[in-house]
């Protein structure tokens, strides 16, 4: 069975070939395709982004076919690529094509060439996330002078709302093209359903990077730093860095050496801010926690499992989610987690059971379940944690995943459109 990927990315394992880093994202990606190639029964070629035209090239590495086009905006529907993928899915000449993740137009150009060639019933999209209903979430409780403040070289936070409204739109116009979609939790299934009723919907989780298996519940509250957090993101609106920051005083009043690890970029140094940069340096020069956050910079995944592996709890503060990997990630570990109640999350952790969950705009009920965390050392860090790292485990097996992927390829293979 021959299958092409459609990719966001050029995936780790492949960017050696075009000479450039190595992308942290698209974990899920890299882990199903190393299942996937302990199986005989497929053979996958794969489809990348390229926005160096001398990088652009088609080729084999590491027992895979890739091909390549150019993406010179990743905001903009080109018309021209439904042709540029038609010549590429008739070189890949592939019995099924997986399109990972709605967020970007090119995706529609591929979905527009598989109609075109007669094989939509052959082609499945995986909801990564859904970037038309996140820009209804993109402004959540930001001051009004930070939403149009302009900043050279970046768009402003309505500005970028905007693109996300534009690029849902595409988005959209895929989902209402496509016949069948993979995803993994209540809300992608019911926000996917309402753009298309008729869609045929495939459950199938995600896999995480290797690392984290091979430390799955390594976290013990004996080694880690008390007081302790670490966020995973907090470089746009949406994963609700302004809401933890908020909540900081209330903590540290109980806990003075509160400190918050941020993966990612250092957003206080950037030379040129964007205006989100700006409002969470003023509310931290405001709130006085300047010497209460440090700012990681990117992470390799050894590096991350060492900072989950650290911190005293995980905090996902987002404004929406389907199913993040790094609260994924956190829970594997056995680090006590907190996320916001958005999107999918229920469906990977109940509040009290795994984790902790509350509403995404309450700083205040952050806090106080922060400090929960911070108190109750032996009994509630120790039971959730247990908890978590089973679920998780079960939840994201590498084997099972893969076994289900594989037979969704056969289900669109056979056109078995009701089994």
């Amino acid at each position: 069975m021959k299958v092409l990927w459609l990719c966001n990315i050029v995936l780790p394992d492949f960017s050696g070939e075009f000479g450039i880093k190595k992308n942290p994202a698209g974990g899920w990606m890299t882990g199903m395709l190393h299942e996937l190639e302990k199986m005989e029964e497929v053979d996958i070629s794969l489809c990348f982004p390229i926005f160096d035209p001398q990088r652009k090239k088609d080729g084999a590495c590491n027992g895979h076919m890739y091909y390549t086009f150019l993406c010179r905006d990743v905001e903009t529907y080109d018309a021209e690529m439904v042709g540029v993928f038609e010549r590429i899915l008739e070189k890949a000449s592939p019995d099924i094509i997986h399109i990972w993740g709605t967020e970007y137009p090119h995706t529609t150009a591929m979905v527009t060439a598989c109609r075109n060639r007669g094989m939509l019933d052959k082609t499945v999209i995986n909801i990564q996330g859904l970037i038309s209903v996140y820009a209804k979430h993109y402004l959540a409780d930001i001051p009004e002078q930070y939403l149009k403040l302009e900043v050279e070289g970046h768009k402003s936070i309505k500005e970028a709302q905007a693109s996300f409204e534009q690029r849902g739109k595409y988005e959209i116009e895929s989902l209402k093209m496509a016949r069948h979609v993979i995803g993994r939790t209540d809300w992608d299934e019911a926000c996917v359903k309402a753009i298309n009723p008729q869609i045929r919907y495939h459950v199938c989780d995600e896999i995480l990077r290797e690392s984290f298996y091979e430390n799955a519940g390594r976290w013990k509250y004996e080694n880690c730093q008390q007081h302790s957090i670490f966020v995973s993101q907090a470089s746009y609106p949406i994963k609700g860095f302004h809401y933890l920051l908020q909540a900081l005083p209330i903590i540290r009043s109980q806990y003075p050496d509160i400190h918050v690890y941020v993966a990612g970029t250092d957003i206080l140094k950037t030379e040129k801010k964007d205006s989100y940069s700006i409002y969470i340096e003023d509310l931290i020069e405001k709130l006085k926690l300047k010497e209460n956050i440090s700012f990681l910079g990117k992470l390799e995944e050894g590096e991350m499992v060492e900072e989950y592996y650290k911190a005293n709890v995980f905090v996902l503060a987002s404004t929406i989610e389907n199913s993040p990997n790094s609260l994924n990630e956190a829970m594997i570990m056995g680090i006590p987690s907190i996320a916001s109640y958005v999107g999918g999350i229920c469906n990977r952790m109940t509040s009290g059971m795994e984790g902790i969950l509350y509403p995404y705009n309450e700083p205040d009920l952050l806090a106080y379940y922060i400090c929960k965390f911070f108190e109750n050392k032996d009994n509630l860090c120790g039971e959730i944690s247990s908890r978590a790292v089973e679920k998780i485990l079960k939840v994201t097996d590498p084997k099972e995943n893969a076994k289900k992927n594989l037979n969704i390829y056969k289900i669109l293979l056979s056109h078995k459109l009701h089994a």
